[in-house]
Parts: structure tokens; C-alpha cells; sequence
């Protein structure tokens, strides 16, 4: 067996390069798009591929994600990769599955003699949120990662850890966002006697969104693994009008895989089809195919400004001020109308400011008589109670007037 966990060793370190970290599935990259844009993800990431890359990309979605990666790779080697995401009022959260397999592996006892064929996979199970700021967004990762090989198990837990910062003004018409990120913190992975650590790497990395009207996009990144040299990693995307979209990038890792990254998206609707090109140095070339689906509604981010207007909306609300609630969502649903969740707010700052209205003008029904001011009852106890009376009476009144009918149409019955 000991044999056994050699060859298995091997094979991961030509799934992810050299180095002594355990866990290695933890480094293939995913998400087509962050692949072809050589990697360069960390301030970039705002899609579903985000719980990879940084999880406080997660909040900067505007609408749920469902994607699906799959990589035919050297040496019988397949890796597959799915998630899911789904953006919130002031943030989003997120959960993903990946699975990679070693195809057929030579088993030997401890005489060197073949036992023949054994099986080996890995996988991870990823679940993450994410909260957003006026400028900044924050995220956290947790992971559950386990290895197989033929009847040896090992597991591990890990944890990701990211930030952004976003540029208040805009630039060429487009926004620039400062990320950093700590990703694979955790317990490392165990087979028989061998215990290895988790890959953790520390990135951080720049860029510029939606330049030139929304067509543009460039990042850049510096990363070191724990048992690597630092690199660095650049991309670029353009848009060819709102359904194709064409990337570029060179990825600096001192592992196998470096070099240049390229690919192409397609968006049809709410289908995306996203491809990536990328070198493996003497291994070959390596191919991946990704799918994305969009559904739900759709959250625009809100400027600054704008989430101000909503804070001091709900304040108000809060504080029992429904009319100045009302005329704050109001102003927000002139500067950005598909955002739909300020709806579901201005009909209940709505309904309590129709309450308050309606109270206020029982209130002054019973305090004033027709040319005749009639004193406050706020000092007078008998009074006040008199009023609570009336207004019971009148409450009365009303649902027995509401009774009525169904009352009479049960006797028609």
C-alpha cells in the first residue's frame, strides 16, 4: 500500500505541479472565464466562480448563478466542478461541488508485487456567504475536503477568506475594485502516516470593470502558494457587443500550468457557454468547457448614494416616520426602478403611513366640534379613556359592518 500512496502522490503533483501541499485539488482553478483571463481573479471575481476565487465576489452578483465546468484531462484525469449562487439585500450566498478523478492507478502489496487496478478521486464541498458595504464588500469559505484511495480515506476542513474594496468615483466610465484574499486555511490531509498541509495561498489583486462603456475589462493579480515562489497573473476581457466576448490572459505560477491563457464567451439570453485555452508545459494543452445558468430577479448594485437613501429609508421606517420612508423609496425607485426589493419596502412604509394618517384623522375628529376647539385629553385621564372607547366602539363598528354580509349570505345558504 505504501507503494500505493507513492503513485498517488505523483499523480496529484501532475494535477497541480510541483510542491508538498495536500489537498491539491484545491488548486485547479475554475470558472472558464477567470481561467482565460489568466487567472487574475481576485478583484474581478462577481460571478458564481467567486466562492473559488474570492468569496466576497459573492455579493457583487446581480442575479443567481448555476454553472457547471467539466476538464478532460491528461492521464485519464478528469475534473468536474458545479455551483450555484444567489445574490441578497445586502449580500449573497453561495455553495459548490467539486470532483476530481485519477482514473486507473497500479496497487501493489507491501512485497512490490501488482495487485492490480485501485481506485482514486478527490472532492470538495464548498459552502460560503458574503456581506456588502457603501464601498467594500466581505467574504468567508468554509470547506470540507476528501481524498480516496482504494480503501484509504483522508479528510480535511479548510476556509477562505476575502475582501473588496471598490473605487467610489467612476474611471473611463467604469469602476475599479481592490481585492485580497487568503484562501485553503485548514487542517491539512492525512493518509496513513502521511500528513501534509493544504495548499493556503495569499493574493491580491486590481482591477478595472466595465470600461469604455461596459466593454472592457482588465485585471491583475500576485499570488504565492505556501510551497511556490510568488507569480503574476493578468487578464483581459472585451466584449464584442452584449453576446460575445473575448479574453486573454498569462498566468506567472512557478507550477506546470504557467503561461498563456486564452478563451472565448458566448451569452445567449440567460445561457452563458464559456471556453478556455491553457498551457501545461511539457503535459500539453488543457481544455475547459463551462455553462452558466442566470435566473431570479435581478439586483443592480446600488451606487453610495443610492444605498443611502435606502438606510435612511429604513431608519425612518424603523423610527415610525412612514411619509418620509415613502418619499425616500420613492427617490431610489426613480434612480434605479428594476431594483425590486425597495417595492416590497415602500408597500409596507405604505401601509403604515395609511394607518397613521387614518388614526390621526380619528383623532382629531373626536377633539375638535364643528367651531368649537375642544381641549387636548394628552393631560386628562377620563377623557383620554373616553376617547379609547369610541375609537374601540368605532373599531367595532367596523367589523360588524364587515360581518354583516357574510352573516346575511350564510342564511341565503
Amino acid at each position: 500500500m505504501a507503494v500505493s500512496i507513492s503513485a498517488f502522490a505523483g499523480s496529484l503533483a501532475l494535477a497541480s505541479g510541483p510542491g508538498t501541499s495536500g489537498g491539491q485539488i484545491l488548486e485547479i482553478p475554475v470558472g472558464a472565464r477567470a481561467i482565460a483571463m489568466g487567472e487574475a481573479y481576485t478583484a474581478m471575481a462577481d460571478d458564481v466562480s467567486s466562492l473559488y476565487w474570492n468569496p466576497a465576489g459573492i455579493a457583487l452578483l446581480n442575479q443567481s448563478q448555476a454553472s457547471f465546468m467539466y476538464d478532460q484531462s491528461f492521464m485519464d484525469m478528469n475534473y468536474s466542478y458545479g455551483a450555484v449562487a444567489t445574490p441578497l439585500e445586502n449580500g449573497g450566498l453561495g455553495a459548490s461541488l467539486s470532483y476530481l478523478g485519477f482514473g486507473p492507478i497500479n496497487g501493489y502489496d507491501t512485497t512490490g508485487a501488482p495487485t492490480g487496478n485501485v481506485k482514486a478521486y478527490s472532492d470538495v464541498a464548498t459552502i460560503g456567504g458574503a456581506w456588502l458595504g457603501d464601498f467594500w464588500s466581505a467574504g468567508f469559505n468554509a470547506k470540507g475536503v476528501q481524498g480516496t484511495l482504494a480503501d484509504v480515506n483522508a479528510t480535511g476542513f479548510a476556509s477562505d477568506v476575502g475582501v473588496n474594496l471598490i473605487y467610489p468615483r467612476e474611471v473611463m466610465t467604469g469602476t475599479l475594485r481592490l481585492g485580497a484574499t487568503i484562501r485553503n486555511l485548514g487542517t491539512g490531509m492525512k493518509y496513513l502516516q502521511y500528513n501534509d498541509p493544504f495548499p493556503t495561498e495569499y493574493r491580491v489583486g486590481l482591477a478595472a470593470v466595465q470600461m469604455m462603456d461596459k466593454k472592457l475589462n482588465l485585471s491583475m493579480d500576485y499570488g504565492k502558494v505556501n510551497d511556490a515562489n510568488g507569480a503574476v497573473y493578468a487578464g483581459a476581457e472585451y466584449w464584442l457587443g452584449s453576446h460575445i466576448a473575448l479574453r486573454t490572459g498569462y498566468a506567472g505560477t512557478s507550477a506546470e500550468g504557467s503561461g498563456l491563457r486564452a478563451g472565448i464567451g458566448l451569452r445567449v439570453g440567460d445561457l452563458s457557454f464559456d471556453y478556455a485555452y491553457s498551457q501545461n508545459g511539457d503535459l500539453g494543452m488543457t481544455n475547459r468547457y463551462e455553462m452558466t445558468y442566470r435566473f431570479g430577479a435581478i439586483r443592480p448594485l446600488l451606487s453610495p448614494e443610492e444605498r443611502a437613501i435606502l438606510r435612511r429609508g429604513k431608519q425612518a421606517m424603523a423610527e415610525g416616520r412612514y411619509g418620509e420612508a415613502v418619499m425616500l423609496f420613492n427617490s431610489l425607485i426613480d434612480l434605479e426602478p428594476t431594483y425590486k426589493p425597495v417595492r416590497r419596502l415602500i408597500k409596507t412604509a405604505m401601509g403604515g403611513y395609511e394607518k397613521q394618517d387614518e388614526y390621526a384623522k380619528n383623532l382629531n375628529k373626536f377633539k375638535f366640534a364643528p367651531g368649537k376647539a375642544v381641549s387636548s385629553t394628552d393631560n386628562n385621564p377620563g377623557e383620554m379613556a373616553e376617547l379609547e372607547q369610541l375609537l374601540n366602539l368605532s373599531n367595532d363598528s367596523e367589523q360588524a359592518s364587515v360581518m354583516k354580509p357574510s352573516a346575511s349570505k350564510e342564511k341565503q345558504q
